[in-house]
């Protein structure tokens, strides 16, 4: 199949002429990121609109800078440049583990970090990330007012944000990490770089005798989305990390999260990988931060 005919196609070179059609189209526009969910769903018609706004000549927009506070991504920074950045890779290595396991080679060069974000889907890597990450989300209206939300509150179902149609998805902001903290991600799919049965983000900060200070686990994959398994990272805090309580963590967590059974596998499948895979990435988070 092909799209219907879009009648109106646009190429903004700057934010406030990209924000501008927004607010012109609003709820007839679609943005065009990197296009590697938006166009296929266009193609077998799942979606259609009368307005493509296409963000790729938008100045600003794929940046990776420093800010001092932590680390400002742009929506449109690829998902190739996410897993090879220096800065990421040294202070967020659970995010570039997520990049790097996205499609195939062709779609980590045109897909997008914001565009997987706005379309969360509920097996898609990043969401499960940025929670783990306590990231900020900026988004930015028509009218240049901005409002920044919490990662925990911009997901609010499964393809469904709290960006509204006439808002802008400007930048990713991700704390500034503690000293001896570091995250890992892993996911468990039917073919490699296939959307997640399961997968597990983990992150973790570390005090000065090795103790785990804070933890944030989240499993994704599942059909609600990405999910922070609350008990599993509170049994974490303020204890050494050794194989029995990685183990416990990890039964904690199957337990925690719902899961249900679809054609690619079965709730009890998912329950034995969350097992496995939580306190695997616990183990590789706490080796990523000096803690063994």
């Amino acid at each position: 199949m092909y799209p219907k005919p879009i009648e109106r196609y646009f190429a903004p070179t700057t934010i406030t002429e990209a924000l501008r059609l927004l607010g012109e189209y609003r709820g007839d526009a679609k943005l065009l990121a990197g296009g590697q969910s938006l166009m296929p769903m266009l193609k077998v018609r799942l979606l259609e609109t009368q307005c493509l706004i296409d963000l790729n000549r938008v100045q600003g927009l794929a940046e990776i800078r420093d800010d001092g506070d932590g680390l400002c991504l742009g929506p449109m920074v690829r998902h190739a440049e996410v897993e090879a950045n220096p800065l990421i890779r040294a202070g967020y290595p659970v995010l570039a583990d997520a990049a790097r396991v996205i499609g195939d080679p062709q779609i980590r060069n045109r897909g997008t970090i914001g565009g997987s974000l706005v379309h969360a889907d509920p097996a898609a890597d990043y969401p499960a990330v940025v929670l783990a990450l306590d990231a900020r989300l900026t988004l930015t209206k028509s009218s240049a007012e901005s409002r920044t939300v919490q990662a925990s509150e911009f997901f609010l179902s499964p393809m469904i944000t709290a960006i509204s149609e006439d808002e802008l998805l400007t930048a990713i902001r991700l704390p500034k990490p503690a000293v001896r903290s570091a995250g890992a991600y892993v996911k468990q799919s039917l073919v490699s770089g296939d959307f997640a049965i399961i997968s597990v983000a983990a992150q973790l900060a570390l005090d000065n005798g090795g103790r785990c200070e804070r933890a944030r686990i989240v499993i994704g994959g599942t059909a609600s989305g990405a999910t922070p398994v609350v008990r599993a990272s509170e049994l974490l805090a303020g204890n050494k990390l050794d194989e029995k309580l990685c183990r416990e963590a990890g039964e904690v967590a199957a337990r925690e999260v719902e899961v249900s059974s679809d054609v690619r596998a079965s709730a009890q499948y998912r329950r034995e990988l969350i097992k496995y895979l939580v306190p695997a990435m616990i183990r590789r988070a706490q080796e990523r931060a000096g803690g063994v």
